[in-house]
């Protein structure tokens, strides 16, 4: 490890103050490498008016003011929570993938694709996270960070634009990779104790989940077009694409700790086995060279397994993934009235059989529309759950969609547009077969799809008359 300054940026509804420890634990650990300057980032994150525009902003500005380097692998990074899409938002902006000032970037527990905290209540929040008031025309007014907590909403517009812009790029190979920035992304399994328990869920960290923490992610392109099929018109599904992010982040799950205890705010002596495990990886992280990063990486995936793994065959932690969904129409307007569908494709699809009641029920936990947008959301997937049912069903795992406004063939001029969704006969499946499975459904991770549907006008929108 070269001799560059550390700089740590903490995340929402905290301060640089909790970081210190973290600090001090480091310079021990790494007393036989010289950290001649540490920089603790203090931004604000709970001002209603603040986005993530004034973030990256503001810290371009600090940036420059503290005569930080900007020279190609001049510095390392420890980010927290927030602080993930903070530095990612600001680096994604400021520098070229081959230009990044960051040589090694460790994220604890990141946010990179959103928390569910950020759409509960107001009251639930302030008794998650200790909401501070201020004092407005004699009155208490709780300001949760309002615009940031948009970002940070399950599904939102801002994370899956910033993961198009650093881990969908052009050129193959992204910021993140051997020779560019080293990632490390670090986070917990388990939840919070006592009151702050409201906000556990399986397969996070009280937080932010294990899935939406990893960088690692991939994305599918699904189109639902019309074809002419026997004198009628049908819709018909087809992948349209399908990549993984380009470069590659090393990614663990840390057993026992949760959003908080990950970032070693206490005491020395006071560090738990979990916590003296995760100083040592962070450590690591920290001194890793190019040519050890894969085997960094690798050593991280099979620990992950490991901890997946259950004894006496039995499944292990829960893998979830969190699944997000955009459509949009061939015009490129979002469609925000939609429903999506899985099912046996051997039964009919009004009812679905068993498998559907099984996906539906069991395997898909949670589906969270964005607020702002309903064409984004989040679907949060047990995915050995659904690989366990369509292989007990012994048949490929049927897909369609349900769209408004829905075009009714039988009666299209009291429907003048819409998408051909309304009966099983305008709609085809999209079959998932074992590999595509596979692919689609994979524990511990962020898959965005991207649907694209087919609006139709009906011959009465518009007609030319020849005149006589």
């Amino acid at each position: 490890m070269a001799e560059r300054p550390l700089i740590m940026l903490h995340g929402w509804n905290d301060t640089g103050d909790s970081l210190d420890n973290l600090a001090r634990h480091l310079r021990r650990q790494l007393a036989d490498i010289q950290i001649y300057r540490v920089a603790i980032g203090d931004y604000l994150s709970k001002d209603d008016a603040l986005r993530f525009d004034d973030l990256q902003a503001a810290l371009e500005r600090a940036w420059t003011e503290h005569r930080l380097p900007r020279e190609v692998a001049s510095v390392d990074v420890i980010v927290h929570s927030t602080g993930g899409l903070v530095i990612r938002d600001w680096l994604s902006r400021h520098f070229p993938p081959d230009a990044s000032p960051v040589k090694h970037l460790v994220m604890l527990a990141p946010a990179n694709f959103g928390s569910p905290l950020a759409h509960i209540g107001r009251s639930m929040l302030g008794r998650v996270a200790n909401g501070f008031f201020n004092r407005q025309d004699g009155q208490s007014v709780f300001e949760t960070g309002a615009r940031l907590l948009k970002g940070l909403e399950l599904a939102s517009p801002f994370t899956w634009g910033l993961a198009l812009r650093d881990r969908f790029t052009d050129d193959g190979i992204g910021m993140y990779a051997p020779g560019r920035t080293l990632c490390t992304v670090l986070v917990g399994n388990t939840g919070y104790g006592g009151i702050r328990s409201v906000a556990n869920e399986e397969g996070g960290d009280g937080t932010v989940r294990i899935s939406t923490a990893n960088l690692n992610c991939a994305m599918g392109h699904i189109a639902f077009d019309e074809q002419e099929r026997d004198g009628r018109r049908v819709t018909v599904p087809r992948m349209a694409g399908w990549r993984l992010s380009v470069g590659r982040t090393a990614f663990r799950i840390l057993d026992g700790l949760n959003h908080s205890t990950i970032k070693l705010d206490a005491a020395a002596s006071r560090l738990g086995q979990g916590q003296q495990e995760a100083l040592s990886l962070i450590a690591r992280a920290l001194t890793v060279e190019d040519a050890d990063f894969e085997a960094f990486c690798d050593d991280c995936e099979r620990a992950n397994l490991d901890l997946t793994r259950a004894p006496g065959g039995r499944r292990g932690k829960a893998g979830f993934q969190n699944t997000l969904v955009l459509v949009a129409d061939q015009f490129g307007v979002p469609v925000t009235d939609y429903m999506i569908e899985f099912y046996d494709p051997r039964d009919d699809r009004r009812d679905g059989g068993a498998l559907a009641r099984a996906i539906h029920g069991k395997a898909i936990q949670k589906v969270h529309a964005y607020r702002d947008d309903n064409a984004y959301r989040s679907f949060y997937i047990d995915t050995a759950r659904l690989h366990e049912e369509v292989t007990r069903a012994g048949t490929d795992l049927g897909m369609s969609i349900t769209a408004e406004p829905m075009l009714d063939t039988r009666a299209e001029a009291q429907t003048p547009v819409g998408f051909r969704t309304f009966a099983d006969e305008d709609i085809d499946d999209l079959h998932l077969d074992v590999a595509l499975l596979a692919d689609f459904f994979q524990p511990h991770r962020t898959l965005l799809v991207e649907i694209l549907m087919h609006r139709v006008q009906g011959s009465n929108v518009f007609r030319l008359r020849d005149q006589r």
